[in-house]
């Protein structure tokens, strides 16, 4: 669960995603209930998981929390999708996030280690 001001959204590590990314629902939700968010135009052109090509107009830059962890990144807006967001590796490099698939659990390592 990703954590936001406003409450909880259900969120899908998915190392094969470049990008991270949120639907445009859970965008337009977020900016009516007034959760503190920036709008961006973003230009990028991807492959789905389904092998459809989508074009990405724009972005949306999130303050979000993972257990006690908590960063600024910048979302793309997808305009549907089985997930309301998606942490790629984009998310991954940021926080310095590690996957631990045999255990199935998520680590970070601290800066310096």
């Amino acid at each position: 669960m990703l954590e936001l001001r406003v409450g909880k959204i259900p969120a899908l590590v998915d190392t094969g995603a470049q990008f991270s990314c949120v639907r445009s629902d859970v965008a337009e939700f977020l900016y009516l209930t007034e959760e503190p968010c920036s709008f961006l135009s973003s230009s990028v052109v991807c492959v789905l998981a389904d092998g459809r090509r989508c074009e990405i107009n724009n972005a949306v830059k999130l303050h979000v929390k993972l257990l006690s962890f908590s960063w600024d990144h910048e979302f793309k807006i997808l305009d549907e999708g089985p997930f309301p967001a998606i942490l790629g590796l984009d998310f991954l490099k940021h926080t310095r996030m590690r996957v631990d698939v045999a255990s199935r659990e998520l680590f970070w390592i601290r800066p310096g280690l």
